[in-house]
């Protein structure tokens, strides 16, 4: 049977994702996230499975241990914060975990000896775009390479995958083929144009949330915006107008508000801030500590915020 990589579909997820298939060049590539995984790891067939970079949703931790433990070989990736006993469950699961490292890191340390040693050029990508730089593994490799050029290549992938033409999962799943292969994402067809355009719609973004961001004591946020694929920027710049310590971007999809947080404040766990206030509406979220997000219903927005207010510590 083929093995499956299925990875988050953020830069550190896709370069997660090329260094599996670098390794496994037969894999097949799927997209996921938290709250879809459990579901979506029964449309995958019962070969080998490679997660890259999905957190697990705590609802869902049971459920999801129960139906990776039936399976043969599963190799998870992950630096999210795990329920207790989560990894313990299943003894076919081989983990390689860490919060303190991209999960780009991790894969890569994991299958270095079996790929071009060029490929640490993608975990490079992966830690710089998911502020994990700051590890030794990471700090020693960058001292090998042009720093800038390396910049350049992370800004091309994070600000181009923020526009339609790079946003759904068959581009994603062609970057990540050629990532693997070794091409640069500079030299990938309208990237780089493509960054260039995210950045200048970054700019009209902020010039919008400086007109209609709103706020509570500690918590500035942001409704209602079309540019989904600009919620971290959108969270942040909420904060930033509002001149409060943590921002709010709430995005209609469905039924639900998909949430993203950021904030201002160093010392604010977000992922904590975003599970606890989530939870209380009856939600679900995570995430790291200087970046999370929650999916909550739609008619508890405001309950929501307000609990996300009186979480903010500072």
């Amino acid at each position: 049977m083929r093995r499956t990589i299925i990875a988050h579909s953020d830069t550190d997820g896709i370069c997660s994702a090329a260094i599996a298939l670098a390794r496994f060049p037969d894999a097949r590539v799927f997209f996921s996230k938290p709250v879809s995984l459990l579901k979506e790891l029964d449309e995958v067939d019962e070969g080998n499975v490679i997660i890259c970079d999905i957190a697990v949703n705590k609802p869902d931790a049971v459920a999801l241990a129960k139906k990776l433990a039936k399976r043969k070989d599963v190799l998870f990736f992950d630096h999210h914060p795990m329920p207790p006993g989560f990894k313990s469950a299943m003894k076919n699961v081989t983990f390689h975990h860490d919060e303190r490292v991209s999960a780009s890191e991790l894969v890569y340390r994991a299958f270095k000896d079996a790929i071009a040693p060029e490929r640490v050029w993608i975990a490079l990508y992966g830690a710089i775009a998911d502020y994990s730089e700051a590890t030794p593994f990471i700090e020693e490799k960058m001292r090998n390479w042009d720093r800038r050029a390396i910049f350049f290549e992370v800004s091309s992938i994070v600000m181009g995958i923020k526009n339609e033409g790079f946003s759904d999962y068959g581009a994603k799943r062609r970057l990540v083929a050629e990532l693997a292969k070794g091409t640069n994402p500079s030299q990938m067809p309208r990237l780089v144009e493509s960054a260039r355009e995210a950045v200048v719609k970054e700019a009209e973004l902020y010039e919008e949330i400086k007109r209609t961001a709103a706020s509570f004591d500690h918590v500035g946020y942001i409704v209602k915006l079309e540019h989904f694929g600009f919620r971290g920027p959108a969270a942040l710049f909420a904060a930033t107008v509002t001149d409060k310590p943590l921002g709010v971007a709430a995005f209609e999809r469905g039924s639900h508000f998909d949430i993203t947080l950021r904030a201002r404040e160093p010392s604010l766990r977000l992922n904590d801030i975003a599970e606890k206030a989530a939870a209380a509406v009856g939600g679900s979220g995570g995430g790291h500590p200087h970046a999370a997000g929650a999916r909550i219903p739609m008619s508890k927005l405001k309950e929501f915020l307000k609990k996300a207010d009186e979480l903010v510590d500072v």
